[in-house]
C-alpha cells in the first residue's frame, strides 16, 4: 500500500501563515519545518492558523475540516502500509455524496495504531486488501471498498451506493460475489448480497432497486422481467419492468432523467412505439414510489387485471 507525495512548494518571502491559507494538504511536522521552521510552526499553532490534525500531522485551520484534507492527514498519520477503506472509499469513487464523518484506514493487523484521532476509524485486516490510486491517495479496490461499507451506512444509502458502482462500471457484479465469498467478516452480509443479486438481474438504479425490493413485491410481481430489451421501428428500448403475460411495461421515473420538454417527447415517441408492439407502459415517478407505494402497487394490479393475459 503507498501513496503519491508531491509536496507544494511556497514562493520565496511567502509565510508559514499565508501559505497554509491556500494549501489544502496536510503536512507533517519534519514537512513544514524544512520549508519554514519549527518557530513558524509553533507562531502559527499559537495564533490558530495551523491545527493539528493528529499526532505530528498539521494543516491550515481554513481547510482543516475538510475531507480531502483530513484523508491527507489520515495517511500522514497511518503511513504509507495504508490506504483508505471504507464509507471514506466509496465517497472518493463516487458511489455516496455526503462525506463519511470519520475516515477509515486500513492496515495489516499485525500493526499496532497509537494515539489514533477521534475522526479516524483504523480497519485491521487479515487478508491482502488491494488498492487503486485515486487521486493522490491509495484506496482499497472498489469490490473491498463496498464489503467494508456497506455495513456502516444508513440502511436508505446502502442500495444506491452498490448500484451506482455497478452502473457507472467501477466494480462488476462477478467481482462483487468473489469479494464477498473471499472476505471473513462483512457486515450485512445477507442483505448485500441481495442487492448483489438485483444488480445481477439488471437493477441499474436506486429508484429501480426500491420498485422490485419495496414497492412491487410478492408473487403477481415475481413473473415481471428486469430491463428487457424490445426493438420497435428501428430503435431499441429497455424496459425497467416487462411482464410477457400481459405485456406491460414498467417505468421508474426519477425527476432527472424524465423532466423538459425533451425528455417528455422521447418517453411519448417511445411509449408509442411500444404500443405499435401491443405493450402498454405505465409511468411510476419518484415522489409516488417514494412516499406512497401501496397506492403504486394498487394501480399496477388494477392494470394488470384490466389487460389480463394477451393472446
Amino acid at each position: 500500500m503507498t501513496t503519491l507525495r508531491t509536496l507544494t512548494i511556497p514562493t520565496p518571502g511567502q509565510s508559514l501563515e499565508n501559505w497554509l491559507g491556500v494549501t489544502w494538504q496536510a503536512y507533517t511536522a519534519a514537512e513544514l519545518e524544512s520549508l519554514f521552521s519549527r518557530r513558524q510552526l509553533q507562531r502559527g499553532l499559537f495564533s490558530g492558523t495551523v491545527r493539528r490534525l493528529a499526532p505530528n500531522v498539521y494543516a491550515g485551520s481554513a481547510h482543516a475540516d475538510s475531507f480531502q484534507t483530513r484523508v491527507d492527514a489520515a495517511f500522514l498519520w497511518a503511513g504509507q502500509r495504508s490506504a483508505i477503506g471504507g464509507a471514506a472509499a466509496l465517497y472518493l469513487y463516487g458511489a455516496i455524496d455526503s462525506a463519511p464523518q470519520r475516515i477509515e484506514v486500513v492496515v495489516d493487523h499485525r500493526r499496532r495504531m497509537d494515539a489514533r484521532p477521534d475522526w479516524v476509524r483504523v480497519r485491521r485486516v487479515t487478508y491482502d486488501a488491494p488498492v487503486q490510486n485515486v487521486g493522490r491517495w491509495s484506496v482499497v479496490a472498489p469490490a473491498i471498498a463496498v464489503c467494508q461499507g456497506f455495513g456502516e451506512m444508513d440502511s436508505g444509502a446502502r442500495a444506491g451506493a452498490v448500484v451506482r458502482m455497478v452502473a457507472t462500471q467501477r466494480v462488476s457484479v462477478a467481482q462483487l460475489a468473489e469479494a464477498l465469498d473471499a472476505l471473513p467478516r462483512v457486515r450485512s452480509r445477507s442483505a448485500l448480497r441481495r442487492v448483489v443479486a438485483r444488480c445481477a438481474a439488471g437493477v441499474e438504479s436506486f429508484l429501480e432497486w426500491h420498485a422490485v425490493e419495496k414497492v412491487f413485491v410478492g408473487r403477481p410481481f415475481d413473473r415481471f422481467v428486469l430491463q428487457h430489451r424490445v426493438t420497435a421501428h428501428g430503435r431499441q428500448y429497455r424496459l425497467d419492468m416487462y411482464d410477457d403475460e400481459t405485456r406491460l411495461a414498467v417505468e421508474v421515473d426519477g425527476a432527472n432523467f424524465h423532466s423538459g420538454t425533451q425528455m417528455w417527447q422521447r418517453d411519448m415517441r417511445r411509449d408509442t412505439d411500444l404500443a405499435s408492439l401491443g405493450i402498454q407502459t405505465v409511468r411510476f415517478n419518484y415522489q409516488d414510489l417514494s412516499e406512497r407505494p401501496e397506492w403504486c402497487r394498487e394501480r399496477l394490479l388494477a392494470v394488470m387485471a384490466v389487460r389480463g393475459p394477451v393472446a
